[in-house]
């Protein structure tokens, strides 16, 4: 019987022997791996290498005191995203609840002046009457005397006409001219006699009969002495010894001066030109100061600084 030959089997190629090129290789990647070894050991990572190298956990030192949690098996639900609260064991103690930190304290707000404010430092028998008809000045000096003494020292007051004269006398004495041109007595002589009797004064000068009332107040309250007022164009002198206003001066702004307290060393004698003068501690209302403290204008001017506006003579802060 005739046999057909079978087809050559094609084995590939034929191996080919290891060179000393791959033996080095070989031993590279082995090194490589000893160092990436090391590396994780040294970081502490350990754990991490022990599920993978047998052995390696041993290297990484002693076992975590906890002992580790057993790994999930394959049919383990996934953990939900929301933890799940759940009470504490019989016999356990709640742990104590956190406590919030304080609240920062609300500011008290601040207090609103409400409602009308009266003030008056007139006591009797501290008004004096000019005894002569040029001595305005020293007589409303002396007034002003009279009611700081008297509430601040409990002096008696002192009305008589040496007293008055005295006063005069040292007035036209630091009266400059600047302070009057035709010499005689002027505001600035006013403050400066009250300032060298111990109580400073400073004359000044507002552009209106609003703004001057309301420093007049302002100045009475703060310092509680009264106040020189410049009237009728800055030829007499007044006396504000108190006032009534919408608000008080010393909490509120902005405010009204609607009565002022006023001695007139005029009174009781009657003026042939400017409104009749009233009686001591007499209200005056708005209408009153209109028609009595006019803007600064004497003939002997010009008084740069002062002409046109309304002037007084207010206690300061020693």
């Amino acid at each position: 019987m005739n046999s057909q030959p079978r087809p050559p089997v094609h084995h590939g190629p034929p191996p080919r022997r290891a060179t000393g090129g791959d033996t080095l290789f070989a031993l590279g990647v082995a090194a490589l791996g000893l160092v990436l070894a090391g590396g994780l050991l040294a970081a502490g990572g350990g754990a991490w290498l022990a599920q993978y190298l047998p052995g390696a956990g041993a290297a990484a030192g002693p076992p975590s005191s906890s002992p580790a949690a057993p790994a999930a098996s394959p049919a383990s639900p996934v953990p939900s995203a929301t933890p799940t609260l759940t009470a504490p064991p019989p016999g356990t103690a709640a742990p104590p609840p956190v406590a919030s930190p304080p609240l920062a304290p609300t500011p008290a707000p601040t207090p609103v002046a409400a409602g009308p404010f009266t003030m008056n430092l007139y006591r009797e028998g501290v008004f004096v009457h000019e005894h002569d008809k040029e001595w305005c000045v020293a007589a409303a000096a002396l007034g002003m005397l009279n009611v700081i003494r008297l509430g601040e020292e409990g002096r008696t007051p002192d009305v008589s006409a040496a007293a008055q004269r005295a006063l005069m006398s040292r007035i036209e004495a630091l009266t400059t001219w600047e302070d009057s041109h035709n010499g005689g007595t002027g505001p600035g002589g006013w403050a400066a006699l009250l300032t060298e009797e111990g109580y400073p004064y400073e004359v000044r000068a507002y552009p209106s009969r609003l703004a001057a009332m309301r420093a007049a107040a302002s100045a009475l309250r703060a310092t509680g002495r009264p106040v020189g007022i410049l009237a009728w164009a800055g030829v007499h002198s007044w006396v504000m010894t108190g006032f009534e206003a919408t608000a008080d001066p010393a909490a509120a702004r902005m405010f009204t001066v609607t009565t002022a307290f006023v001695l007139d060393p005029w009174y009781p004698w009657v003026s042939t030109r400017w409104p009749r003068s009233e009686a001591p501690d007499a209200p005056r209302d708005a209408a009153d100061l209109k028609a009595n403290f006019l803007p600064f204008n004497l003939s002997s001017g010009p008084y740069p600084g002062r002409d046109g506006q309304f002037l007084l003579v207010e206690p300061v802060d020693g």
